[in-house]
């Protein structure tokens, strides 16, 4: 009985791990894809194009970022995002029926870093935040 037992917890694991491969892969192309879509909305911060910024984004976030927000926005991020910045991946965390994945903005020869985040359901961005936190 312990034999048939062991067989059948082995095979369980065996189809564990089957199923979990393959949201692993899917998982990898959305950090791929947020990763050019971050890149992408700190080039539009750079270079003050409101189109480029909400392009990807859903309706109620380009209704909230008016020319007034993204005006305030440029104004608070784009000198130091124009310096130059690396991007260093924090992680994600699933929420509600989303993923959220957060990103350490290393601006170049500045002490202080931007977090970002980017929020997708269905692989479309819903919004995006940033904050400066000091490195530690």
């Amino acid at each position: 009985m312990s034999t048939r037992r062991s067989v059948v917890e082995c095979f369980l694991v065996i189809i564990a791990l089957l199923l979990s491969a393959n949201p692993g892969s899917a998982q990898d192309e959305t950090v791929e894809t947020a990763e050019k879509l971050m890149i992408w909305q700190l080039e539009a911060l750079k270079s003050k194009d409101r189109r480029q910024f909400t392009e990807h984004r859903n309706k109620a976030f380009k209704d909230l970022m008016d020319e007034y927000a993204f005006d305030s926005l440029v104004m608070q991020r784009r000198e130091k995002v124009a310096k130059g910045y690396s991007l260093e991946y924090l992680g994600a965390i699933r929420s509600i029926g989303m993923r959220k994945y957060l990103w350490k903005v290393h601006i170049t020869g500045d002490k202080y870093q931007l977090l970002g985040s980017d929020t997708f359901k269905r692989a479309k961005i819903l919004k995006r935040t940033g904050r400066i936190q000091c490195r530690q």
